[in-house]
C-alpha cells in the first residue's frame, strides 16, 4: 500500500484506491507493490473498516481491480449509496433491472465477497416458497442460515426476482406468488417477523428487520421489451429487437405493478435501477481480463488477438449474452488449444474473417 506513486518500487501504470492510495497491477508473481497493497486492502476489508468508506470510495472500489466490476457506473454508483446508507443506518429497498449478463448480481457478489463477512446475501428467489409449504428456500430458511447477531442488520439481495412475480398456481388455484409477495411485505415494511417451529425440529423464530436492506435483482425481460419499442402489449406479430439492442427507459412503480408486483409491495421500493446491456468496449475489456487471469493461472501467456476480442464481444452484445458468456467461451477456446498442446508455451488465438478459407485457396492457385 503506497499514499504517493512516487513510493512504487517499480514505474508501471498504477491504479488509484480510496483515499489516494495507489497499487501496481504489474502482473508478475511475487511483485510486492501488487502484494503488499491488495493484501492490505482485503485486511481492511475483512476488518470491516469498509463502511467507514464514503459512497465515492465504494464505487471506486468496485471499479478497481480488485473489485473488478466494468462498465455499469450508474448501477455501482447506486449499490454504493444502497451499502452506505445500510451503515448509516438507513436501510432500503431497491430493484435492479437490466438483462442477462449486464453485472446486476456480479456487482453485489463482489460486495459480498471482499465485505465484512455474513453481511451480504444473495438468494436464488426463483425457488422461493412460501411458509407452510414445501419446499426448503423460504424466508425463514433464509434467516436462519444467518448468523443470530446478523440477521438483523444484513443485505439481503433476492437474484432473480423477477421469477417471483410470475403467476404460479397450484392444484387448488392458489397463486403462490401472491403468499411470497404477502411474506415479503412484512420484510421490506422493515417489520418483526415470527416464524413457527415447524415440522423440521427447528425452534420458533423472531427477526427484527427494522435494519435490514432488500435488494431486487431481475432481468424483467417482457417489462423491458415493452418499455424498449413502446408498446403496451406484446403479441402475435410484433417485431422486437434483438436482445442485445434493447436499451431500457426508466421503469415506474406503475409498470412493476402491471408486471405482477402487488402495489403494497411496489410502493415500498425506494430506489429503481435500470441497467443496459455491456457496450462493446465494456466486454473487450472484460475479455482482456479474462486473458490476463487464465495468463496467471496456466503460468504462460494467453493472448487474444484485438480483433477476436471485438467479434466475440459483438456476438455476446447481439445475441444478449453477457459477460458471462464472454469469460465461458474464452476459457473454451483455450482448453481447446490445452488439449491439443498442453506444453505450449503460450496459447495465442488469432481472428479469422469468415472468407479466411477462400482466401487461402485462391492463393495455392
Amino acid at each position: 500500500m503506497h499514499n504517493s506513486k512516487s513510493n512504487m518500487l517499480c514505474n508501471d501504470t498504477v491504479h488509484t484506491f480510496p483515499h489516494g492510495v495507489f497499487f501496481c497491477p504489474h502482473e508478475t508473481k511475487g511483485d510486492a507493490c501488487m502484494e503488499m497493497s491488495v493484501r492490505d486492502y482485503k485486511r481492511a476489508i475483512a476488518d470491516g473498516k469498509i463502511d467507514n468508506w464514503s459512497p465515492k470510495d465504494i464505487e471506486q472500489w468496485l471499479h478497481s481491480d480488485v473489485g473488478g466490476i466494468v462498465g455499469q457506473d450508474a448501477a455501482c454508483r447506486a449499490a454504493a449509496m444502497i451499502v452506505y446508507n445500510h451503515f448509516e443506518r438507513r436501510p432500503s429497498v431497491s430493484l435492479f433491472a437490466g438483462p442477462t449478463g449486464c453485472g446486476k448480481t456480479e456487482i453485489w457478489r463482489a460486495l459480498r465477497r471482499e465485505y465484512s463477512a455474513g453481511n451480504v446475501h444473495i438468494i436464488d428467489a426463483s425457488t422461493l416458497t412460501a411458509e407452510g409449504w414445501r419446499g426448503s428456500n423460504k424466508i425463514s430458511s433464509i434467516f436462519r442460515s444467518i448468523r443470530p447477531d446478523r440477521r438483523g442488520r444484513c443485505i439481503l439481495v433476492l437474484d432473480e426476482f423477477d421469477k417471483v412475480l410470475e403467476p404460479q398456481y397450484g392444484a387448488q388455484g392458489t397463486n403462490y406468488s401472491d403468499l411470497i409477495q404477502n411474506q415479503l411485505l412484512r420484510l421490506c415494511d422493515h417489520d418483526t417477523l415470527f416464524f413457527g417451529a415447524g415440522d423440521d425440529s427447528n425452534s420458533a423464530l423472531s427477526v427484527d428487520c427494522a435494519g435490514v436492506s432488500v435488494v431486487m435483482l431481475g432481468a424483467f425481460s417482457r417489462l423491458r421489451e415493452r418499455k424498449a419499442i413502446g408498446q403496451k402489449h406484446i403479441g402475435f406479430g410484433t417485431v422486437t429487437a434483438p436482445a442485445g439492442d434493447i436499451q431500457t427507459e426508466e421503469i415506474t412503480v406503475d409498470d412493476l405493478i402491471k408486471y405482477g408486483m402487488r402495489a403494497e409491495l411496489a410502493g415500498r421500493i425506494n430506489r429503481i435501477v435500470c441497467m443496459d446491456s455491456l457496450t462493446i468496449r465494456d466486454l473487450v475489456r472484460i475479455g482482456k481480463d479474462e486473458a490476463d487471469r487464465l495468463s496467471l493461472l496456466l503460468d504462460r501467456p494467453v493472448d487474444i488477438a484485438p480483433d477476436a476480442l471485438i467479434m466475440l464481444a459483438r456476438i455476446a452484445l447481439h445475441k444478449g449474452l453477457g459477460a458471462r458468456w464472454m469469460k465461458s467461451k474464452i476459457g473454451t477456446m483455450i482448453e481447446d488449444m490445452i488439449y491439443d498442446d498442453p506444453d505450449a508455451p503460450r496459447y495465442v488465438f488469432e481472428y479469422e474473417p469468415p472468407d479466411a478459407d477462400k482466401r487461402r485457396q485462391e492463393e495455392f492457385r
